[in-house]
């Protein structure tokens, strides 16, 4: 199945007084219709950066780099490189049109002065030719469909009269509202309870099959990604370290700040175990580590190789691969 969504070799800089710094180093993946691609990492990882890129939503001290591509595949439409767009006008299609994005805090997303309903209205008139009503009638159907009750009433309410879970089913419910090809979901269940996170995860899924979209989610937590993913992309410091279906990532963890993240997870059969956390801290992007940029906190680091020079990707099964040196010394 061809990509509905195919970056490549995307590089992300931010102008800033100390001069260039590097937020995202050549990362590539696809994600093809009716696919959930998981992207995980610590904070400061660089994956909302990556998700905004999709979408130039990274500001104008942004510099993209000179082998960046990102290519909107939409049936029976030419493909189009995102990153050509230089007008507002232009973008217009793509931010809320054919992608849209779930963010990580609704009460920061929807305006806290204007009703959600209202909210909702407006961004149908913008990507769509519906009339006020029509897109009430839309919005209202939404708010149905995400679980919320009595949406009529809902829909003339302010967002801080909304509980954590309907706001973040009001903002899946507008994210939705456009019939997008590609969902971003940043973080959604972060800031909720385990139930209504559980209810979310099972609403997107149910999503997925119904609109037939593809989904970049992006998450912390590896086990939110174990029961929503098919694929995963392990990110640290800007870079892919591994990638491949979720299953074979889980079960078999190639790179060390994958298996390290597993070993941060609690351990259902034995609650009193210890939590491993994964040694160190993330550096700044200000003092970003040559070579490997986890060898500062890798137990298999090797002086002279991992400080100095960059791994190349190895493959570990069928469309599983990992960055890093020790792998290629066992092939």
């Amino acid at each position: 199945m061809s990509a509905l969504i195919s970056v490549k070799n995307l590089g992300v800089k931010f102008r800033t007084d100390e001069g260039l710094i590097t937020a995202i180093d050549d990362v590539s993946f696809d994600i093809a219709p009716g696919q959930v691609l998981g992207l995980v990492g610590e904070s400061g990882s660089g994956k909302s950066v990556t998700a905004k890129a999709l979408m130039q939503l990274n500001g104008d001290n942004t510099v993209y780099g000179d082998e960046s591509r990102i290519t909107l595949n939409i049936p029976e439409e030419p493909p189009l490189e995102v990153l050509s767009l230089k007008r507002e006008k232009d973008m217009r299609a793509i931010r809320g049109g054919s992608i849209s994005m779930i963010f990580q805090e609704p009460m920061a997303s929807f305006a806290p002065a204007i009703t959600v309903g209202k909210q909702m209205v407006e961004q149908l008139q913008i990507h769509t030719s519906l009339s006020k009503r029509e897109a009430r009638d839309l919005s209202i159907e939404m708010l149905t469909r995400v679980g919320i009750s009595e949406p009529a009433s809902r829909f003339d309410q302010y967002v801080f009269e909304f509980s954590g879970g309907m706001r973040q089913r009001a903002m899946i419910a507008m994210a939705l509202s456009t019939k997008p090809k590609l969902l971003i979901a940043d973080e959604p269940t972060t800031a909720l309870d385990v139930t209504i996170q559980a209810q979310v995860i099972d609403l997107m899924k149910d999503l997925v099959g119904e609109f037939g979209m593809g989904i970049l989610f992006i998450t912390h937590d590896l086990g939110v990604i174990a029961q929503t993913a098919d694929e995963v992309a392990v990110m640290y410091l800007g870079k892919l370290v591994e990638k491949g279906p979720v299953r074979d990532v889980i079960r078999n963890p190639a790179h060390p700040y994958t298996r390290g993240l597993l070993k941060a997870l609690p351990q259902l059969d034995d609650l009193d175990a210890p939590l491993v956390p994964v040694a160190g801290d993330i550096p700044s992007p200000l003092d970003r580590p040559p070579g490997c940029v986890f060898h500062t906190r890798c137990d298999q680091s090797m002086l002279g190789i991992c400080d100095k020079m960059v791994p190349a990707v190895s493959t570990i099964s069928d469309g599983h691969e990992a960055s890093c040196f020790a792998l290629e010394d066992q092939s």
